[in-house]
């Protein structure tokens, strides 16, 4: 089960680069991709990399051709999944958001009917765009009330806007019968996922690793059981933790931090979320025990 994934980033590379293809982009190009995931690795534009990602898709249809492909691969590993996707993005690249928000569901469709693994939609505001962007998006839920869209969660720069600039359209989410997620304390420290806390009242948060800088808060987040779902992967790739080593998930663990792992991007990040799970065994000395405890948090913290 993975909670913590965004779409263009999980598309298989295989799907990507067809689809480059047909659209004339330049991933299309023998070894293009590739060698564009190298140089985010090198420099640390994954944010870049994803854009160009997004650019891959030029007509709604690519959505669901994308979205039937990223069910399979998901289905090899898992039997749940929730998929970030971003109208807004869709908008700016010149696509209408209802028609690719109804290709993706389509293309969903297929792909639980055909394998039987449960795949959900989360709609993700880019918080630096700001909160009428944001609000842009539940206009959109509302006028489409798709069943598998289930939650609605917000990326983009962590620390460009206040989590209060954002404090109605959780509460319109809200109203509107969806979960609520929220990354924070992902670049900003401790400060970040007690603000989303006190401002938004999110149901889960994406990432919160900062938070282990502040005690107060670790107890806080273990008495309150905000899960968070931790993507250590895309943590070392874009430099928001510096090594295996210095990863604060043990210590997350330790506090009773309910978390669960996540693959986030595991296209651009060349992960998957059993990876994730065989990784922190490796890397970081997490038990077996605590492993499967991560993944019944998984479970429980489901929103569809």
């Amino acid at each position: 089960m993975d909670l913590h994934l965004h779409f263009e980033g999980s598309v298989p590379r295989g799907t990507l680069i067809e689809i480059a293809r047909r659209n004339s982009h330049g991933f299309g190009a023998e070894g293009a991709f590739d060698r564009a995931r190298s140089l985010a690795r090198e420099s640390g534009a994954f944010l870049r990399l994803f854009a160009d990602c997004c650019r891959v898709f030029s007509v709604p249809a690519d959505y669901r051709f994308a979205a039937r492909a990223l069910g399979w691969d998901l289905a090899r590993e898992l039997g749940h999944a929730e998929v970030y996707v971003s109208p807004e993005i869709w908008s700016r690249f010149g696509l209408d958001p209802a028609e690719t928000l109804r290709e993706i569901d389509a293309g969903f469709e297929e792909a639980e009917s055909e394998t039987g693994c449960r795949l959900r939609i989360l709609l993700d505001a880019v918080r630096h765009w700001g909160a009428d962007a944001a609000q842009r998006v539940l206009d959109l839920h509302e006028r489409t009330k798709l069943a598998r869209v289930v939650g609605f969660g917000m990326g983009g720069e962590e620390g460009a806007q206040p989590a209060r600039s954002f404090r109605k359209v959780y509460e319109r989410a809200r109203r509107l019968g969806l979960k609520t997620s929220v990354h924070a304390g992902e670049w900003e420290g401790a400060e970040s996922v007690e603000s989303a806390l006190d401002e938004l009242s999110p149901d889960r948060i994406d990432h919160g690793i900062r938070a282990a800088e502040d005690p107060r808060l670790l107890s806080r987040l273990a008495r309150e059981k905000i899960p968070l779902c931790v993507a250590p992967t895309s943590n070392l790739a874009t430099g928001s933790c510096e090594s295996w080593a210095a990863h604060p998930l043990p210590k997350l663990l330790e506090a009773g931090v309910e978390v669960c792992l996540a693959a986030d991007d595991p296209t651009i990040f060349e992960t998957s979320t059993a990876r994730e799970y065989a990784a922190a065994g490796r890397e970081l000395s997490i038990p077996l025990d605590a492993l499967e405890k991560m993944r019944a948090t998984a479970r429980k913290s489901r929103f569809g």
